[in-house]
């Protein structure tokens, strides 16, 4: 579905903003007008206009703190907070850029000009797996979701879904983890496959605040936390129960098919040329630069090379906890491994593909999430009932 751009990357990157209008992170109107702005294809001028929006933003926000007017400073806040983070999408290819490093500082600090004004407020989670906890109303201990995001998200923009929980209840934590967030913008800390050795830190974390239920603790991975979240899973029985949107099994089979015959030439140093070569196509370079930094190597067939580790087949029959398991007919890039981790899954577990006609098209039902959520909270009550 095409929202206002012919070029895939940036329409997609668009509809992932307007997807959290529901939760006020972002509006409709200012995300169309900062897209009429920008150059198409040119990622400074996509840089420039999300980044001069937000930062106007957090001005009408001080003015409006200043003046007592906290509801509309909160809001405002939260937009740039949001408007920051996808200023410096396209520039995720160098982590000393000035572009990637104003724009993640500018949307932690807005975020954090936000936190104390959110009802109910947040709090900062702080270690090598920082976040916030979102808490409902009440003494609890309560349900809580710990939630890690994908290649390129962060902390503060998984808290768009923080509603979905504290509207049932539920406590809210997102985390960012090895290669995310501020481990990798402020430690550069790359990627890792074994998220299992990860997961249980982060359950730790949460454990330490009497607010958290030891005992329904649920993992949420969303986008390529799709297959980090197995992983995890596999090495932490604490787990009440673990979701995950798409469920991904085995990266390397979408890279394979991707790269063609090149595929064989991986473990070939003198093949460097061929793999280089692909960063001359821009749409290419967009794709595997930042990707490239995210894994911390400095080559595309050191990158290419090192998604082999990222399966999980060899560790699903480790996952003992209850899990529900989504994919989406219109998903690119599940590749369709929703199914494939729901068959090996050897846990209690439910299967559930998201359609086009329930509103729900592309990479985590793109502008809709209320619909993964919807699903995801009533298979959750089912399982975990209070």
């Amino acid at each position: 579905m095409k929202l206002y751009f012919d070029d895939e990357g940036f329409d997609g990157q668009l509809q992932r903003s307007v997807g959290k209008c529901d939760s006020g992170m972002a509006n409709v109107g200012e995300c169309l007008y900062i897209a009429s702005r920008i150059t198409p294809g040119d990622r400074d001028s996509w840089f420039r206009e999300w980044s001069a929006f937000a930062t106007a933003l957090v001005e009408q926000a001080d003015t409006a703190l200043s003046r007592g007017h906290t509801v509309s400073a909160r809001t405002c806040y939260l937009r740039a907070c949001e408007y920051h983070r996808q200023s410096f999408f396209w520039h995720r290819d160098d982590l000393d850029g000035t572009e990637l490093r104003t724009g993640y500082d500018a949307s932690v600090r807005a975020f954090r000009r936000a936190l104390p004004l959110m009802d109910p407020p947040g709090t900062v989670l702080d270690g090598d797996t920082p976040g916030y906890l979102f808490t409902p109303p009440g003494s609890g201990p309560f349900p809580t979701v710990l939630h890690i995001g994908g290649y390129d998200g962060t902390a503060e923009e998984l808290v768009a879904s923080a509603g979905a929980a504290l509207d049932r209840g539920w406590a809210f934590a997102a985390l960012d983890g090895p290669g995310t967030g501020a481990p990798l913008y402020l430690h550069r800390e790359p990627m890792r496959p074994d998220w299992e050795n990860v997961v249980p830190g982060m359950v730790d974390l949460l454990l330490r605040r009497p607010s958290v239920d030891p005992d329904r603790i649920v993992l949420v991975g969303r986008s390529f936390g799709g297959l980090l979240a197995p992983r995890g899973a596999s090495g932490e029985p604490r787990l009440a129960a673990m979701i995950t949107d798409p469920g991904q099994i085995d990266m390397a089979v979408a890279m394979q098919a991707r790269f063609g015959d090149l595929w064989d030439h991986i473990d070939d140093p003198a093949a460097d040329g061929w793999f280089e070569a692909l960063l001359q196509n821009p749409g290419l370079r967009a794709f595997l630069a930042p990707r490239m930094v995210t894994h911390g190597v400095s080559s595309v067939r050191a990158y290419v090379g090192d998604m082999r580790r990222y399966t999980a087949r060899d560790q699903v029959a480790a996952v003992k906890c209850p899990s529900f398991v989504t994919d989406n007919e219109t998903d690119v890039v599940s590749t369709g491994q929703g199914r494939e981790l729901y068959d090996r899954l050897t846990c209690p577990k439910e299967f559930r593909r998201f359609r086009r006609a329930e509103g729900a098209e592309g990479h985590c039902e793109g502008m809709a999430p209320v619909v993964f959520w919807t699903a995801a909270f009533d298979w959750l009550d089912d399982q975990l009932p209070r």
